[in-house]
């Protein structure tokens, strides 16, 4: 038997009223996930990628509580999968507001900060988010997020 996860309810067993409301729950979150996706492709933006960071948030959450009412392996696939992007567009965003706060204390502190530092943080995260980007794409168009979604939808 497969190693139970710290999250796990075991309780909860597959095919029972809660199995439904679960595919529900995670399709609805899905769905909004591959919504904020695109618009963060239209408009690659702060803003976006934040919208981007709660929507993978709630897709894993609630997918942590749902666990027991699919098949692990396909379900794992798709968690492990949210779970990168989580980690990889938090590496992003975590440069954003790095830079937002370089940005204040040389406004508000008058602190010198050298433009190398400056570029770095920058050439960083351009970096990152091209990796990003294409674990996105590349996420989109998996035959793991097809298949999956079509069990929840």
């Amino acid at each position: 038997m497969a190693k139970q996860r710290k999250w796990e309810i075991k309780e909860i067993k597959k095919g029972g009223r809660i199995s439904s409301a679960a595919k529900l729950i995670i399709g609805t979150r899905l769905t909004h996930l591959l919504d904020t996706i695109e618009k963060y492709f239209h408009t690659m933006d702060v803003e976006n990628l934040h919208d981007v960071r709660i929507s993978l948030r709630r897709v894993r959450y609630n997918m942590e509580l749902f666990i027991s009412c699919f098949n692990r392996k396909q379900f794992l696939g798709i968690y492990n999968a949210v779970q990168e992007l989580q980690d990889l567009s938090g590496a992003v965003r975590d440069l954003d507001v790095f830079k937002e706060n370089i940005n204040s204390l040389i406004q508000n502190e008058k602190a010198r900060v050298s433009k190398t530092v400056i570029q770095k943080v920058e050439k960083k995260r351009k970096k990152l988010e091209e990796e990003l980007k294409l674990a996105l794409m590349k996420f989109l168009h998996s035959k793991q997020l097809k298949n999956f979604y079509k069990l929840v939808s």
